[in-house]
């Protein structure tokens, strides 16, 4: 989220219309992404609840498995990333952000395989509780990324000017050193090397490979839902111009940043039910449901305060001050109400699906994902910007009644399990 957030700032020095490009490749390139992590993530549940049972051989085959799928999601993936200037221009994207975008598309699109594979690894650490090391190679890869776009976007100090040909070599150079580095800790730490990943490795254990994809996929398909949603909004409002896309990406990048931090609960939530469960153990999985999603709406309502009354001052973050762009800076506030608006919603859904996903309960979240995000909020944000006229605004509303309408819908969900004491889980 770091990284995305640091690229829009760096790539808004460039222009309005290459901040658009890249904010439109971006999109599809994570849009593509969450699919695949989404199936991936699944390993962290069949981990954790291995470790519940204390069944630890169970463990090596999901991790073998979790980096072959990667692969096998990341070829094709990688096939259509390159090309996603002729997508976004059958969509109808301005033809000014479509060409600026060829050649991002074509360098971002060899970071997805490294990000994917470090994905495995991510989840395999965290399941072990080993959380603290994924903090310190994230906190390593933002400066690489800052100074890897400052020499490569702008041609300094005797490197190249790419452009944004350079936003992605720095982006694909960046997850590759964090890959090296959580391929490295697990060789090393204590525990984690005594499961020997990498000896005897097994290409394919059909057992396994297909738990992975039957548990994995509905989360990949929720992630559509979810994130899916908001990344194709990119897509979508490039067909109203640079500036309200620029607008947008704003508003996105912010969004992304701050969903950070429920998305972290929601992980820790996965592991933490997976695990009890495993352990058979339900007054504790109780004691830490409550827990995430009070941490949850706090930090939900925290980011609302926090849009609510500073929104002029974070759209300046991104862009300077002046008669060129104080249209663009109105439009990206204005947005960045409605994301403000979203928070506590957007929030308390992301943990209790992760608390659900803990119980290897998928479908149903799936189901009410996609309705909630693509029936009912995205239809009606297309309703209002092109029926009614309201643009990107009524598009962001859309979003608010899709988060809504989802954090509604799955703490449900979690009501009727809880009533029935998860009977079905335990």
């Amino acid at each position: 989220m770091g990284m995305s957030f640091t690229d829009v700032i760096m790539i808004g020095w460039l222009g309005t219309e290459e901040l658009a490009a890249s904010a439109a490749t971006s999109d599809f390139h994570s849009l593509l992404f969450y699919i695949g992590a989404g199936i991936i993530s699944s390993t962290s549940i069949f981990i954790a609840q291995a470790r519940g049972k204390n069944q630890l051989g169970d463990i090596v085959p999901v991790v073998q498995q979790g980096l072959v799928v990667a692969v096998v999601c990341s070829i094709p993936a990688s096939m259509i990333i390159y090309n996603a200037s002729f997508v976004l221009s059958l969509v109808g994207v301005e033809q000014s952000i479509v060409e600026y975008s060829a050649d991002y598309a074509h360098t971002l699109c060899f970071a997805f395989l490294p990000m994917m594979l470090m994905t495995v690894f991510h989840h395999f650490i965290a399941a072990h509780d080993k959380t603290r090391i994924i903090l310190i190679v994230t906190i390593a890869g933002l400066p690489l990324n800052a100074l890897l776009n400052y020499l490569l976007l702008f041609g300094n100090y005797g490197f190249p000017e790419l452009k944004l040909a350079g936003a992605g070599i720095a982006t694909s150079l960046t997850a590759s050193f964090m890959l090296l580095c959580l391929i490295i800790y697990s060789r090393l730490q204590s525990v984690l090397k005594t499961y020997r990943i990498f000896s005897s490795f097994q290409f394919y254990q059909p057992k396994t490979f297909k738990e992975i994809f039957k548990v994995g996929t509905p989360i990949g398909i929720s992630n559509i839902g979810e994130m899916g949603v908001f990344l194709t909004s990119t897509i979508i409002i490039g067909i109203f111009g640079a500036e309200t896309l620029a607008a947008h990406t704003i508003a996105l990048r912010l969004a992304g940043l701050f969903y950070a931090f429920p998305l972290g609960l929601s992980q820790a939530a996965t592991i933490r039910c997976g695990y009890l469960i495993g352990q058979k153990n339900l007054e504790q999985l109780k004691a830490s449901i409550k827990i995430s999603i009070t941490m949850a709406l706090f930090i939900g309502f925290l980011f609302l305060l926090t849009i609510w009354f500073f929104n002029q001052e974070i759209a300046t973050l991104f862009l300077p001050v002046n008669e060129n762009t104080q249209s663009l800076l109105l439009t990206a506030a204005g947005f960045l109400l409605v994301l403000g608006i979203i928070q506590p919603f957007d929030g308390l859904a992301t943990v209790v699906a992760g608390i659900l996903r803990g119980m290897k309960d998928t479908r149903i979240p799936m189901m009410l994902s996609i309705g909630s995000y693509w029936v009912i909020g995205f239809s009606s944000g297309m309703l209002l910007a092109f029926y009614f006229g309201y643009d990107g605004i009524g598009i962001w509303s859309g979003l608010a009644i899709g988060a809504t309408v989802f954090g509604i819908t799955t703490t449900s969900r979690l009501l009727i399990l809880w009533q029935e004491n998860f009977r079905r889980h335990l």
